[in-house]
């Protein structure tokens, strides 16, 4: 076989074996992707693929990456598996599996693999992957927990496989405590078949550059990465930038607070003074905190680098033991994206006067609203699947938000015409609300309307996970705030999260929050105005109002 020049001081070689290992954990996503099971995981691609190297540290990740997994799969492996299972525990066919959200990714229904990748009969790499099971038993994603006990099982990290071969023990273990058996092992499954290809395709790409290891490229590229990151943060002014986000909370307002600490070529943010952990299925763990506070100073610093464990180096975090954002560990969790996403808009808001050109608006997608509709059909069959919703993105400097966005996260939307397979609902009704989106020299994108209709013979048991129904998402540098959501059952308003019961017949609508909007309405373009006249994004009472414009400028 030909040997490819392995030259690591060479720019364009490095950049070539660079974009293929890239190219492997894409490999690795579309096996998981197009053999999933559930919708949650096949059509939502709420899952990643990562390869680590042989000390855990993140190499290279899947570009439809979940912002969430930049930093979760790696610290999990670094600070929990390869502790438990030392390399002389491990032979080649073992995969290790966990959902304890103190490892992962601060929720139970995320499962974290991890298996390892042998060389000349020793490890040289790790091939991980996290997906989101559609169920995990317990109290049905979204509803209202009051600690972790109640939301489903809890394994520690095991041999999924063992040698090769499934551990059937605990597969009939999960498979017994959870609503939906056959698509929880489907997806399991799918997660072992695509960290085997990650493992397959770097001993190959070993082959054809002549090597036995990974570890000396891993650290040209993490050293790269880190260093184009502190660059980058040598641009800012050193000093201490505050912001704070209010939230609808769970009845009760939600505080987070933010202080964040530009020194030399280093961020440091601390949480503290942020609201106490709560009674609800909202707290936010630490991992999940600390790759939203990455995402987000990477998004301003160096969003073109792909994502590796040196880009993040340079970014630290804390915040005070029983906070929401830094809970104990028998808290309730898994709809803690109710607080985590809002993050990045929290950091940005901290940074408006410091990089006012890179920040956008609070969006409305911030957090993702999601309707996790479980019920029980005529012949008593179970069903049981998720649907996301998006509301709008904040506007940017150079242009609007995007409408109905997923930000920070980046989850899809399952196709309405897939979702009414698994689930006995009609979607009647998905459009964009008008004047949804915060004014702005460049607004926020708008919100949508969607209405769901129970088709079933009995009652189906929606659980609601939403946000900024009482207060909006905010504008920076001037912009204006967006509109809030609204959640209705036969056009009754009703509390926003937890359990809404539909009769057969009954309708559900949601109303996502638009984006805030960037900059001072009064410089907005008049020929963006009139656009979005046109196309009935506003209407012409709220240019008139907000815009000065009026319909004879046309």
């Amino acid at each position: 076989m030909l040997k490819l020049t392995t030259d690591l001081t060479d720019p364009i070689t490095l950049q070539v074996m660079w974009n293929r290992l890239i190219f492997i954990a894409d490999q690795a996503d579309t096996v998981l992707g197009r053999t999933a099971f559930s919708p949650i995981v096949r059509e939502n691609h709420d899952y990643v693929t990562v390869l680590l190297d042989s000390r855990g540290r993140a190499l290279a990740q899947c570009t439809w990456s979940i912002p969430v997994f930049i930093s979760s799969l790696p610290a999990a492996a670094q600070q929990y598996f390869l502790k438990k299972f030392t390399p002389d525990m491990l032979v080649e066919g073992d995969v290790l599996a966990t959902n304890d959200p103190e490892i992962g990714t601060g929720h139970l229904p995320d499962v974290t693999m991890i298996t390892p990748i042998f060389r000349n009969g020793r490890i040289i790499a790790y091939a991980g992957s996290i997906a989101h099971l559609p169920d995990i038993g317990g109290r049905p994603l979204h509803s209202e927990a009051s600690d972790i006990f109640e939301e489903g099982i809890r394994f520690p990290i095991v041999k999924l496989h063992k040698a090769g071969e499934p551990n059937q023990d605990v597969l009939d273990m999960i498979a017994a405590s959870v609503r939906l058996p056959t698509e929880v092992k489907g997806d399991l499954d799918s997660m072992v078949a695509a960290n085997k290809v990650m493992g397959r395709e770097l001993l190959r790409f070993l082959d054809e550059y002549g090597l036995d290891e990974i570890d000396t490229l891993a650290d040209v590229i993490h050293d790269m990465s880190e260093r184009q990151t502190r660059s980058a943060i040598r641009n800012w002014p050193n000093g201490t930038y505050r912001s704070e986000v209010t939230l609808d909370g769970y009845g009760d307002d939600i505080l987070l607070k933010a202080e964040v600490e530009v020194k030399d070529d280093s961020v440091h943010v601390d949480y503290a003074g942020s609201s106490a952990q709560v009674l609800n299925s909202i707290n936010c763990r630490t991992n999940y905190r600390y790759a939203h506070t990455a995402y987000a100073l990477k998004c301003l610093l160096d969003p073109e680098t792909p994502n590796n464990e040196g880009c993040i180096v340079p970014f630290t975090d804390e915040a005070p033991v029983g906070s929401i954002l830094n809970p104990q560990a028998w808290t309730a969790g898994n709809s803690r994206n109710l607080i985590g996403h809002v993050i990045p808009s929290m950091i940005f808001k901290a940074l408006e006067q410091v990089a006012p050109d890179e920040v956008i608006g609070d969006s409305g997608g911030a957090p993702i609203w999601a309707a996790n509709c479980v019920g029980q059909r005529a012949d008593g069959t179970q069903y049981g699947s998720v649907q996301n919703f998006h509301g709008g993105q904040g506007g940017r400097s150079d242009s609007d938000g995007l409408d109905t966005l997923s930000f920070p996260s980046n989850c899809k939307v399952t196709a309405v015409e897939m979702y009414e397979l698994v689930v006995p609902v009609l979607t009647e009704c998905k459009e964009l609300i008008p004047d949804s989106g915060g004014a702005g020299k460049f607004r926020g994108g708008l919100g949508q309307r969607a209405v769901l209709r129970n088709l079933g013979e009995t009652p189906m048991s929606v659980y609601l996970a939403s946000e900024r129904t009482r207060i909006p998402c905010f504008g920076v540098v001037g912009g204006h705030d967006g509109r809030i959501g609204k959640v209705l059952k036969n056009d009754q308003p009703q509390f926003p999260k937890g359990k809404i019961t539909l009769q057969s017949g009954d309708r559900l609508t949601l109303e996502t929050p638009g984006g805030g909007g960037w900059g001072n309405p009064a410089e907005r373009d008049r020929a963006l105005v009139a656009r979005d006249l046109k196309l009935g994004l506003v209407t012409p009472g709220a240019a008139a109002e907000i815009y000065g414009y009026e319909a004879e400028e046309e």
